[in-house]
């Protein structure tokens, strides 16, 4: 109800905007210096259904405060359910992102959404892809070259990396790679593409497994004269490992927190 009159009730969309200013402490009567901070660099996200209050009714009501409004508007489409079936209550297809979490891992869960839904369009939630996408990405690709790695600085080196002072030319390619996959990563979300900004990542995680057949890390531990290199190959791997784990952090939080815990580094060196 309108506290000002009786005959009439609030359209829940007016009601649902402000929220947007008020909740950053827009004040009707006072000093909003703090508030435009904030709003200057507003984005607003949203899915397509709702795109008419936010595209038209909203910049009215901004523009009837005195208010600019925001820089863009990112529309997604729609998480669909099996079968490419809108998820709704009475279908009873709805699924819980809480017991999704549960059952195969919030990052899991998180990498699927974001990797397999293109942006803008419309995606579909299917079970024996979500399962592929963790076995084939998650645990082969980069799972595997966490575990190989490791596994070898423990064996052949006490867990204590060298340094890479006897690189050799197939070493190139991969640092390479790795100086330059922070910018083509920042390079494709500014352009909000997110899943192809986690390719990017993934390309360079598949470089550095390919890598460790190139230069046979196990070949070099058995023999004393190969130590430099080994120490060389080791030093890169988890260079690119420490690199591919700060990138991918925004998208797997606990999955990066986890690999920078086995390369014992503090949060200065997660950069």
């Amino acid at each position: 109800d309108l506290p000002f009159d009786n005959d009439f009730v609030t359209y829940i969309w007016f009601d649902a905007l402000i929220n947007y200013i008020s909740s950053l402490g827009w004040k009707a009567d006072g000093d909003n210096t703090e508030f435009y901070k904030t709003w200057e660099n507003a984005t607003h996200l949203m899915a397509k259904d709702i795109l008419k209050t936010h595209a038209v009714y909203w910049p009215i009501m901004l523009k009837a405060l005195g208010i600019n409004p925001p820089k863009h508007l990112i529309v997604h489409g729609y998480w669909l359910g099996e079968g490419g079936i809108k998820m709704s209550k009475s279908l009873g297809n709805v699924v819980d992102p809480f017991v999704l979490g549960e059952r195969y891992g919030v990052d899991a869960v998180r990498y699927y959404l974001l990797h397999e839904i293109p942006f803008a369009s419309d995606g579909t939630l299917t079970y024996e892809l979500m399962i592929e996408r963790i076995n084939s990405d998650l645990a082969n690709i980069l799972g595997n070259l966490v575990n190989r790695t490791i596994t070898m600085c423990h064996k052949y080196s006490d867990g204590i990396l060298g340094s890479n002072a006897a690189a050799e030319a197939v070493d190139r390619e991969l640092i390479e790679l790795c100086l330059a996959t922070p910018a083509k990563v920042e390079q494709k979300m500014d352009q909000l593409r997110v899943a192809d900004a986690i390719d990017e990542i993934f390309v360079l995680l598949r470089r550095a497994n390919k890598y460790i057949d190139e230069t046979q890390p196990w070949v070099l531990g058995k023999d004393p004269a190969g130590k430099e290199r080994l120490d060389a190959v080791l030093y890169n791997l988890v260079e690119t490992i420490r690199f591919a784990a700060t990138l991918i952090s925004p998208y797997l939080p606990d999955c990066a927190d986890a690999i920078f815990k086995q390369l014992n580094l503090e949060p200065s060196d997660r950069k």
